[in-house]
């Protein structure tokens, strides 16, 4: 008989943290059902038991009460291995196209005994009767009692947005493998899937903010981003005279701060592609390697629009922009 089971929603921690779920597998809210073995022991209980009607043989209705108080006993700690766990979900990292989004699960069992064999795996929610069968992970791990234990449920990313781990299913047939129970767990939080970064492989520099144009990358005392060849011009003690002394070249050190550049990445600087999807592609790449080279940078696409800055805030923020667009 099964068992209904509703996942009841913990309060979150005293802190305040948002980023934080927590579901508590309550006594009374967990499936079980006998496993095909389980049912087929049942049936040999069965057949047992009519066996010993029909000779009137005490050693058969021994055997068969004895196989049969073995059964529900393991019903009771398959039962139990599942109850008291509490679940909580942590929000995951950002990933690009074709990377694996780790949603990251914590099995907390401080207050239970020890457990085993508990299987985590993605439950498809949708009902197709012709449908193609995914391949989607089982983790298994075991906890003992009063421990904690963090996992990392892996689902491919094949496309750019926001990805949502509808469903998980807990389970486990411990000890004896004829009884299943089961719940089911729903993390709130999604993962943004960035485009995948590739393209032209140098910054669009026809695109600087001319009214900008005095914050340019400039020798001095600030964050050191680089070298870039000498040019008549150029301050001596400028020249990087070490990787000139390793038969490198006449390089100049580069700095950025006060006079960096401001890059201004738009529609216009992908105009060339036709496919959205490649103009995005070619945004994050450029976004990557003005963060890499500390220059001031600026993103406009249609319905958003985020002023020159830079700094790893300011990557996020026009990254999921990207993964947002259009969605």
């Amino acid at each position: 008989m099964a068992i209904p089971v509703v996942l009841e929603r913990a309060p979150v921690d005293s802190s305040g943290n948002t980023n934080i779920l927590a579901t508590d597998l309550k006594r009374q809210r967990v499936y079980i059902l006998p496993t095909s073995q389980g049912w087929l022991y049942m049936l040999m209980l069965i057949v047992m038991l009519l066996g010993a009607i029909n000779y009137n043989n005490n050693m058969a209705f021994v055997l068969c009460f004895l196989l049969t108080s073995l059964g529900l006993v393991s019903m009771l700690h398959t039962y139990k291995n599942l109850t008291g766990l509490i679940l909580t979900s942590t929000k995951p990292k950002p990933v690009f196209v074709g990377q694996q989004a780790l949603f990251p699960i914590q099995l907390d069992n401080r207050p239970g005994l020890t457990r085993f064999s508990i299987k985590l795996e993605y439950h498809d929610t949708t009902k197709k009767i012709f449908r193609k069968k995914t391949t989607q992970p089982i983790i298994t791990i075991g906890l003992e009692a009063g421990k904690q234990s963090t996992c990392h449920y892996p689902i491919q990313t094949n496309n750019r947005g926001v990805l949502i781990l509808k469903r998980l299913k807990i389970s486990t047939n411990f000890p004896l493998g004829i009884f299943t129970a089961w719940a089911y767990y729903q993390p709130d939080f999604e993962c943004l899937v960035y485009p995948v970064p590739k393209g032209q492989k140098q910054l669009p520099l026809n695109t600087l903010d001319e009214q900008n144009f005095d914050y340019g990358i400039q020798a001095g005392t600030d964050d050191f981003s680089g070298f870039r060849k000498y040019r008549a011009g150029d301050a001596v003690n400028s020249i990087a005279w070490k990787v000139f002394a390793r038969e490198q070249g006449l390089l100049v050190k580069q700095f950025s701060g006060k006079g960096s550049q401001t890059l201004i990445l738009n529609w216009d600087s992908v105009s060339h592609l036709r496919d959205i999807e490649s103009r995005l592609s070619q945004l994050c790449y450029w976004i990557l390697l003005a963060d890499a080279a500390s220059v001031h940078y600026g993103l406009e696409i249609p319905g958003f629009v985020n002023e020159p800055e830079h700094g790893s805030h300011h990557k996020e923020r026009c990254l999921e922009a990207l993964a947002r667009y259009g969605k």
